[in-house]
């Protein structure tokens, strides 16, 4: 597997794809209470706020890793795969970002994993905005 051939977004969007789907099975949520604690995913939490952003990000890193180390050619879309990867990072950010501003209902603290998954989708929306900016000077 020859590294060389990825760019700096290429690198920063398949680590933070692959961080942004482990990160949905870690602790997002917890309860303390009399001494016990209960904690809950992402995906306890609900396919619509970790699902669909470890998926996208799980697509956006299958993407890279497939076209640059791999013999796999992406079909002809309407955007270009920068264009793809800036909304697919766009999506997954706002998804988790707005997850860890609501919160959950009730006296339930979030978790590191939660923090752990922002900073995943951060990153993959700023993996996304360096490859649109790579193919728009080239």
């Amino acid at each position: 597997m020859d590294l060389s051939k990825l760019s700096t977004s290429d690198k920063v969007i398949a680590g933070s794809g692959l961080v942004l789907f482990i990160a949905s099975f870690l602790p997002w949520f917890k309860l303390s209470a009399f001494g016990f604690t209960a904690e809950a995913s992402g995906w306890d939490v609900g396919f619509f706020w970790a699902g669909i952003p470890a998926l996208l990000g799980l697509l956006s890193a299958g993407i890279v890793l497939g076209t640059k180390l791999g013999n796999m050619e992406m079909p002809k879309m309407q955007v270009s795969t920068g264009q793809a990867m800036l909304i697919a990072g766009a999506v997954a950010a706002g998804i988790v970002v707005l997850k860890l501003l609501i919160g959950e209902d009730g006296p339930v603290d979030r978790a590191w994993g939660l923090f752990l998954a922002t900073i995943a989708a951060l990153g993959l929306l700023g993996g996304g905005y360096m490859a649109f900016q790579e193919e728009k000077t080239s």
